[in-house]
């Protein structure tokens, strides 16, 4: 884990979300990155991407909020956030926007 806002180099913000990437198909795959406030969006949509571009699939997007990093490492990260929010890989890489439209009511 980083002290800074992993979607972009010049960000000076501290970090205060945390996406993580997990899926089982084609194979296992993980990855995380943490974002500001202000980039959290942008992280979502990268690793959204990178799991297109693989086709992974039978996974999740969990995103957590997390305590500002005070540049020193958690002795237990994985303790570290608070899971709020999950996109399921599966509806984030393959929505049919003529599916979704057939489903509304006339």
């Amino acid at each position: 884990m980083t002290g800074r806002c992993d979607a972009d180099t010049a960000c000076r913000h501290a970090p205060c979300f945390q996406v993580q990437l997990d899926a089982s198909r084609p194979r296992r795959a993980h990855r995380q990155a943490n974002a500001c406030a202000f980039h959290v969006t942008d992280v979502i949509e990268a690793l959204r991407a990178w799991a297109g571009e693989r086709d992974l699939t039978d996974g999740q997007l969990t995103i957590l909020a997390i305590e500002p990093a005070d540049g020193r490492a958690p002795a237990q990260p994985e303790l570290r956030g608070f899971a709020f929010s999950t996109i399921p890989l599966d509806s984030a890489q393959r929505r049919d926007p003529a599916r979704d439209l057939s489903g509304r009511c006339g």
